[in-house]
């Protein structure tokens, strides 16, 4: 399987935030069980390393690891079984880790120069985040027609309004995380299955067009 081809296919990935890692995996299971098969589970609270382990024994989806700051962080990534890094910023030895295990990574850049600098080092797709504070779809149209070659991911602001937009803009993918919650932003799991079937349900509608 390839990895980033999957994620092309699915576009959308579900990124996974939680105060622990219970919480966490409820989160994943409730979108897994909505029908996203793409997840990212942020390193950004502890032990998240077990939930990715705990996500991977499920079949058909593809488990990843998210909020990577070193390759410290991306070798426990490594090691529970991630299948994709991401980072909020481009770091060469994250790339250098991924590319050895032949994992492909998602790495934070912004501007056209930052993206052909990670580009250059072998990322195989760019995170564009805080996308929506940037100016939203109209920037990922207008980088995407300068650099056509950038695999996009946009995040930051991208919610269930809105995601269609990134993805007929050119983004190749989008990070979605409170577009699964309640409106006050609590991880419910009943609500959590219903956004995400939802979410799914219009994305189906883009290949329709």
């Amino acid at each position: 399987m390839n990895t980033l081809e999957e994620i092309k296919k699915n576009k959308v990935i579900a990124v996974i935030r939680a105060d622990t890692p219970d919480v966490a995996l409820e989160f994943a299971r409730g979108c897994i069980e909505g029908g996203i098969k793409v997840i990212e589970i942020t390193f950004s609270f502890p032990r998240a390393e077990r939930v990715i382990a705990e996500l991977c024994k499920i079949d058909d989806v593809i488990v990843g690891a998210g909020t990577l700051l070193d390759a410290k962080m991306a070798q426990k990534a490594l090691e529970s079984g991630a299948k994709f890094l991401v980072s909020p910023h481009t770091d060469e030895d994250i790339v250098y880790l991924a590319k050895a295990h032949s994992l492909p990574t998602i790495q934070g850049a912004l501007t056209s120069s930052e993206i052909v600098n990670a580009w250059k080092l072998g990322v195989d797709m760019v995170k564009v985040f805080p996308a929506s504070a940037v100016g939203g779809p109209s920037y990922i149209k207008a980088i995407k027609e300068a650099l056509p070659f950038a695999e996009i991911m946009a995040t930051g602001g991208v919610n269930y309004d809105n995601f269609l937009e990134y993805l007929k803009a050119g983004a190749s993918a989008v990070g979605l995380s409170s577009a699964f919650l309640t409106q006050d932003k609590k991880i419910k799991l009943e609500i959590v299955i219903q956004n995400t079937r939802n979410i799914v349900d219009r994305l189906s509608t883009i290949n329709k067009e």
